[in-house]
């Protein structure tokens, strides 16, 4: 079991929470759109009253910024879950290193190439500890091997790293987030894990930051409920990660920072079954100069998750050389 201190203690630095959601555009206003038509009230209130669309992108508050940014990166072809990951996870243009956008699980040449240069050895390089909250099962390991296997990006990102996996111990002590949030989909093969609400994940997601500057949770239901274009379970999605997202804001330290991104867009569209050319959200919370995360950047593409993450650290690392010890539950 992987062990965690108690985030509550004071004095603690800054930390970074990465929500990687796949397969979530900024669409239109428009009924077509469940992020638009199912209620979000948490991030509505985050966005100043509007949804996650194409025309909230910009600066609500002082602590909300909404960036969009470009999937395709100059690839022709719709972007797709495996290379738009790569991209996210290594600050490098994976469609362009590949020739072309590749869906689902990596293939090994993918995941040798994620696992050379990635967010987890860029923060391990720099002393910065870095973490995935996601839990796996023994059983992930054992499914058969494909020409892909089952490995996913963010696994073998994490993986390169010799970070210790979380797995179901982990998840039952509440030091680990299921890739669904609630642990519906578990509860029913595992009469011992029992649902939980997501306000409980987040704060099981929270709990993590501490001795840690980046924190990483991936939720792929949105992707997956979009390409069968189930209603129900859209409605699902939008309720659930909004009551998440709404307990992370709410209950993170002040100086923390969350950065929520997606690979490519797809549910924002229920009139069509396959991704979409739309730009994908850069939602950021926290606060953070407009150095740090210039709104007025006419092109912006997935390649600049990763050095914003390394922002991020570094604007408070500067501060900090400046006030020694200041920072405490602020």
């Amino acid at each position: 079991m992987i062990e965690n201190g108690n985030r509550r203690k004071g004095g603690r630095r800054v930390s970074v929470i990465l929500l990687f959601i796949d397969g979530v555009g900024l669409g239109e206003e428009a009924s077509h759109n469940p992020w638009y038509a199912c209620p979000t009230p948490h991030m509505e209130g985050i966005l100043g009253g509007s949804s996650l669309v194409r025309r909230a992108v910009g600066r609500h508050s002082e602590e909300a910024v909404l960036l969009e940014a470009d999937a395709s990166l100059g690839v022709e072809g719709l972007p797709q879950s495996a290379t738009g990951q790569a991209v996210i996870f290594t600050g490098r243009n994976a469609p362009l290193a590949m020739g072309k956008h590749q869906s689902g699980l990596p293939f090994r040449r993918l995941r040798n190439w994620v696992q050379k240069d990635n967010i987890y050895l860029q923060f391990q390089k720099r002393g910065w500890q870095a973490t995935f909250a996601n839990s796996y099962t023994r059983e992930y390991f054992d499914l058969p091997t494909t020409r892909r296997g089952w490995i996913s990006v963010s696994t073998a990102a994490i993986q390169s790293a010799g970070k210790e996996l979380r797995m179901l111990d982990d998840l039952l002590a509440g030091q680990a987030v299921y890739h669904d949030l609630t642990r519906w989909s578990l509860s029913r093969m595992r009469p011992e894990v029992k649902e939980i609400p997501p306000e409980e994940a987040a704060d099981h997601l929270l709990g993590l930051t501490s001795g840690h500057r980046l924190v990483v949770h991936e939720y792929f239901l949105s992707d997956w409920a979009g390409h069968r274009k189930n209603e129900e379970w859209i409605r699902w999605v939008t309720h659930h990660y909004d009551r998440f997202l709404g307990a992370l804001v709410r209950n993170k330290r002040k100086r923390d920072v969350i950065v929520l991104v997606s690979d490519h867009g797809n549910s924002e569209d229920f009139r069509i079954k396959s991704h979409t050319m739309n730009p994908v959200p850069v939602l950021v919370i926290g606060k953070v100069s407009p150095e740090v995360v210039p709104v007025n950047e006419e092109e912006r593409d997935l390649t600049g998750i990763v050095p914003l993450l390394h922002r991020l650290v570094e604007d408070e690392e500067k501060e900090f050389d400046g006030k020694k010890g200041e920072f405490y539950d602020g």
